[in-house]
């Protein structure tokens, strides 16, 4: 798999003043989503239409570094509703069927939607790329850090028996939100074609909203057409 890889290195690039944290402390996890009330809350990342975007993107041949990288202030230093972006990169396994590829992107990308981490309160939305968190006043006052909370997300992807490798980023301060915007669309995107691939839709590829991912994506559209072959 290696349709994002471009995407992947734009991202890394426009990413590229984060710093490396430090090994954090694992969180507690469940299966469960909390529910923090607003009376309750310290404040939320993304949260008060601050810009907000997030994705997932994945590779057979790019390895990662398990770590968590920060753009911006962490969790202490923030105080009020903050912009926020969160990329997650890994590599998987070299499957030689496109399908099962595609079944283990859709597995990682559903940890989102139902791991839940302690004092953490994440409302995703696919369509848009926006992934708000809203943060506990107890977790401000325990000292939990990005790189804690970075970890505990990291520790999660690595338990899958196909990941490999990951890297997490996480952003609260940054100029270029156009930019990674963009990007992120490009992935979700990607992601929507293999969707339709998979899904065996067949389309005029001249009048499919797609066509442009496709075109711009290396790999894409050869994989459509390998795809119809079968």
């Amino acid at each position: 798999m290696r349709l994002y890889n471009k995407l992947i290195n734009e991202l890394k690039g426009l990413l590229i003043s984060s710093k490396q944290l430090n090994n954090g402390n694992l969180l507690n996890t469940s299966d469960k989503n909390s529910v923090i009330f607003l009376s309750d809350t310290a404040f939320e990342l993304g949260g008060s239409n601050k810009p907000c975007v997030s994705g997932l993107a994945v590779s057979s041949d790019v390895s990662f570094s398990n770590s968590v990288y920060l753009l911006g202030n962490d969790l202490n230093k923030i105080k009020a509703d903050s912009p926020f972006c969160k990329f997650v990169f890994i590599q998987i396994e070299d499957f030689e069927d496109e399908q099962n590829t595609f079944n283990k992107i859709k597995e990682l990308e559903s940890l989102r939607y139902h791991l839940s981490v302690e004092g953490f309160m994440t409302r995703a939305s696919a369509l848009n790329m926006r992934e708000q968190i809203r943060i506990s006043k107890k977790v401000i006052k325990s000292g939990v850090s990005f790189a804690d909370y970075g970890h505990t997300l990291l520790n999660e992807y690595l338990k899958f028996p196909y990941v490999k490798s990951a890297e997490i980023y996480f952003a609260t301060e940054f100029n270029d939100y156009e930019k990674l915007n963009s990007v992120a669309k490009k992935i979700s995107q990607t992601t929507s074609a293999l969707n339709h691939i998979f899904d065996n839709v067949m389309f005029d590829c001249s009048t499919c909203n797609l066509k442009e991912i496709c075109d711009e994506v290396d790999g894409l559209k050869e994989l459509h057409l390998k795809t119809v072959k079968k």
